[in-house]
């Protein structure tokens, strides 16, 4: 699907897309097109008359490329991504291109992506976001884009503090993959949020032609809120990781515990064992025709394990 705009001086309306390329390369307005999973044939055919570098066009369509920019003089080719935190404990990424040039906005996603599907709700209220210019738009799109990541925040600080306190609780199987999980799903999100970071940055230079001095203040502020991102993604690894260690040793002192007990039992039934195996040998022994002989065999036993229990207490090892 391709929905295009155009804006003039005093509002903004949607128009067909060839209308919305001729105005762009006219110069007669700000115009913003919208490409949803349309092909590559598609993107070059509209996108002809606006000169758009077969790289660009090429990149636009694949869905490996991690945050970046790359200047094309005229206009600027930008990648970023917007991200879902999933029930699974992983993330959801979505890659969202954009051309961005002082005439055009062009954006390409595979799917609804909720930055770009607010845009259109509210561009028909505020038609200023491309009166103004298409860095305007973008800024906008950045912004609400960087806003949903903050849940995704509050959302890991909340499974962290929940998994500080599950973690002591004894027989719980699933805290391990539960820890596993979220690290996983942080690293996936830390491998695109400091590139982006980087890639924001890098519009608020000097040097583009396409970003006007006016907007680089809103792009500082933008890149701000996505470092807090990063800085928070920084400080959970960290708590996730003294979690997982936590588990481990915890896991192991339980076990370590088990063994001790174990080991106790065998001790006390040590002298138990040889004593029952000195008079269940074959041979006739004294003991054999005392009157009460058992009494004394059970009065040993318990003597021996009495003592035995003594002497490890004593020695502080139970």
């Amino acid at each position: 699907m391709i929905r295009a705009w155009l804006a003039d001086a005093q509002d903004a309306r949607e128009v067909d897309p060839d209308e919305a390329v001729r105005a762009a390369r006219a110069g007669s307005g700000s115009v913003w097109i919208d490409f949803d999973c349309e092909d590559r044939e598609v993107l070059a055919r509209v996108l002809a008359p606006l000169q758009i570098h077969p790289l660009a066009i090429e990149d636009m369509v694949a869905e490996i490329n991690r945050p970046k920019f790359d200047d094309y003089g005229s206009y600027l080719y930008v990648v970023v991504h917007s991200a879902r935190w999933e029930k699974d404990d992983r993330p959801t990424l979505r890659e969202l291109d954009l051309l961005v040039s002082e005439h055009f906005l062009v954006t390409y996603h595979d799917g609804t992506t909720r930055s770009v599907a607010a845009a259109h709700e509210v561009l028909p209220r505020r038609p200023d976001l491309l009166t103004r210019g298409p860095a305007h738009l973008l800024h906008f799109l950045l912004d609400v884009l960087v806003d949903h990541y903050m849940p995704i925040m509050d959302r890991l600080a909340d499974e962290i503090d929940q998994l500080e306190h599950t973690v002591f609780r004894a027989g719980d199987k699933v805290v391990h993959p539960r820890i596993l999980r979220l690290k996983r799903g942080m690293a996936a999100l830390r491998r695109i949020v400091g590139p982006q970071r980087d890639t924001i940055l890098a519009l608020t230079r000097d040097e583009f032609r396409a970003i006007p001095p006016d907007m680089r203040p809103y792009l500082r502020d933008v890149y701000d809120r996505l470092a807090r991102v990063n800085d928070l993604l920084d400080s959970f690894r960290d708590e996730v990781a003294g979690l997982l260690d936590l588990h481990v040793s915890i896991v192991s002192n339980r076990l370590n515990q088990i063994i001790k007990v174990l080991t106790v039992i065998a001790t006390l039934g040590l002298p138990l064992t040889v004593v029952t195996g000195y008079y269940g040998m074959n041979f006739p022994l004294a003991e054999y025709h005392w009157k009460h002989g058992e009494l004394y065999v059970i009065g040993l036993l318990a003597g021996l394990v009495g003592g035995t229990w003594w002497y490890l207490k004593y020695r502080r090892w139970i």
